[in-house]
């Protein structure tokens, strides 16, 4: 479903700091300097090998193949339709599951804003502020990815660039003027010398927060230039995500050591320890709200995405034909509002009833590994495509090896256990869920499709 020539809103500016928005985390800068001075070498090293190979890939890809739905439309013409097919599913599965984790967080921040964070446990409290949050995206969402870009982008400079330059001016505001640093940035503490599987897992947890430049390309008749802007778009993006990345970690430590980060309970919790070693605790407020837009606006970019290349974009015949219409926005509003019907009942009961709250958690536990299958076949369909790429063969071979070590790493460590698993049957069924949860998901969208075909044929 190709969109008009009038409805090319994208440039290179917007792709750049939409790809920059939608995977830049202000709370990834707390985890990080919970690592302590070591998270910079994780950094840079996540980047060399996860987060720069996955964008170039993405920008060459989308250079070859410039149609909306990003990595769907890449696997579908190397891959064929089903698999193409799958690689939606798995993409619009795992969101469902990530949107109440992301507005919970919303809710608890915005909690910290009211002067009242003890709300935070409160579940009508958090209810309350998800579904009314939540509707608001959807409802933005109805009039088309104009109203979602103009979300993303304010909502990411407040809630992103804005308190991201805020933190990195404290910190190195803090050390110019005292020449002190709470954290010792040397070779020896910036080189890992802890055990190997701490290490691997720090590396695995900061990678991944890099993750996720391909949702963008989903938009791809959107853009103005596909061929140039997606290209360029995406790889600056992900270098200045990086870099505030690597620059914020470095300021929140400067101002507290990984010890006293270690402390908090939670992300505003960090803040509140931040701020009050500065002297200026009313910040902590000014903080949180300018990350519930940034909440926001990610949600709005994460909503939009995968409904459009599962909805959207999939053949007509394979989902019933009234999740394929659109509005005069384009956009597809009868999904849209499918889904947000979906996750307002996700919501609900998971608040009210404690038996589907644990079901739920083990929904999420099953989804969690198939977040990096699709990776998987983003990585095949570069290699298949390598053919038709300017530039060093033995180089695309590299950073797919790269990426394809990272990837199995991240696997590995989805099956680490959670502290709070303690039993013998517990650690059993939870690796169970971890092993059999992904091919239980894969196996539906496999049906689904199956059913969809017998319906065409």
């Amino acid at each position: 479903m190709q969109m008009d020539s009038t409805k090319k809103i994208l440039g290179f500016r917007d792709i750049a700091l939409l790809t920059f928005i939608s995977n830049f985390g202000v709370r990834w800068l707390a985890v990080a300097a919970g690592i302590g001075a070591s998270s910079v070498f994780f950094w840079i090293l996540g980047a060399i090998i996860l987060a720069f190979p996955m964008a170039y890939m993405c920008a060459q890809l989308s250079r070859l193949y410039p149609e909306e739905g990003g990595i769907y439309a890449w696997t579908r013409n190397v891959m064929g339709e089903k698999n193409g097919f799958i690689v939606a599913w798995m993409y619009f599965v795992n969101n469902l599951f990530y949107y109440p984790a992301i507005l919970i967080f919303l809710a608890t921040t915005f909690s910290y804003f009211i002067g009242k964070p003890e709300l935070a446990k409160n579940s009508a409290f958090v209810c309350t502020v998800v579904l009314v949050a939540f509707w608001m995206v959807v409802l933005i969402s109805i009039f088309g990815l104009k109203f979602n870009k103009m979300m993303t982008e304010f909502g990411g400079f407040l809630g992103s660039i804005l308190p991201a330059l805020l933190i990195m001016g404290l910190g190195f505001g803090v050390y110019f003027w005292t020449k002190h640093s709470a954290t010792a940035f040397t070779w020896s503490s910036i080189i890992p010398n802890h055990h190997i599987s701490s290490s691997l897992s720090n590396l695995t947890m900061l990678m991944f927060a890099m993750t996720g430049v391909e949702i963008i390309p989903t938009f791809a008749n959107a853009v103005k230039n596909p061929k140039k802007d997606l290209y360029f778009g995406l790889l600056i993006g992900a270098v200045i995500m990086i870099v505030f990345y690597v620059l914020g970690t470095i300021a929140v430590n400067i101002i507290v050591s990984p010890d006293d980060i270690h402390k908090a309970s939670g992300l505003m919790h960090a803040f509140q320890i931040i701020f009050a070693t500065l002297h200026i605790p009313w910040m902590t407020r000014g903080v949180a709200f300018l990350l519930v837009f940034a909440e926001l606006g990610i949600v709005s970019i994460w909503l939009v995405a995968p409904i459009t290349m599962f909805f959207k974009c999939t053949p007509v015949g394979l989902l019933p034909d009234w999740f394929h219409k659109t509005n005069k926005s384009d956009a597809p509003v009868n999904a849209i509002l499918f889904v947000g019907l979906v996750v307002t009942i996700i919501l609900l009961s998971t608040n009210l009833l404690p038996a589907v709250n644990d079901m739920y958690q083990i929904l999420i536990l099953m989804s969690v590994l198939l977040t990096f299958i699709p990776y998987l076949f983003l990585v095949n369909v570069f290699i298949k495509s390598m053919h038709k790429f300017s530039g060093y063969k033995a180089m695309h071979w590299i950073l797919s090896v790269c990426v394809i070590i990272s990837l199995l790493l991240g696997i590995i460590f989805s099956f680490e256990l959670p502290h709070n698993v303690t039993t013998l049957s517990s650690k059993i069924l939870y690796e169970l869920e971890m092993f059999f949860g992904p091919f239980i998901f894969i196996l539906v969208g496999y049906f689904i499709y199956y059913r969809g075909q017998k319906k065409r044929l």
